[in-house]
């Protein structure tokens, strides 16, 4: 079994995730985010939260490609290393998210945005 095998079970353990507003997503985990502070920030384009020293636009997206983690560059042994090591620790603030009518909210895992972005039930653009 694989080090993303064990970091993307089936089904959620404790809960089902749900969106409040559900949108369309690539199959990539960090496509539309911006990392700061080990917060994934929600950047509602073509950016690549993985590309961390600057605000970089996805390479696929740019290259006319569709954005998927499987086929994508940064997609290494080390890459799913740190994933399966922070994926309980990092937070993920994706809009869709966003509970209605909160001024604010605490985000949700990186565990648990990988298992909602990466299931093939959910909406892609």
């Amino acid at each position: 079994m694989s080090l993303l095998t064990k970091l993307l079970p089936n089904k959620l353990k404790n809960k089902e995730l749900k969106p409040t507003t559900p949108k369309p997503r690539h199959d990539c985990p960090f496509y539309g985010f911006h990392l700061a502070r080990g917060m994934f920030i929600d950047s509602k384009g073509n950016q690549c939260a993985v590309i961390i020293n600057s605000y970089s636009p996805c390479q696929m997206g740019m290259a006319g490609q569709t954005p998927n983690w499987s086929e994508c560059g940064f997609n290494t042994e080390e890459s799913r290393r740190s994933m399966a090591k922070y994926a309980n620790e990092l937070v993920v603030f994706p809009d869709e998210f966003y509970p209605k009518g909160a001024k604010s909210w605490r985000g949700i895992s990186l565990k648990e945005w990988l298992e909602y972005v990466r299931n093939p039930e959910t909406p892609r653009p």
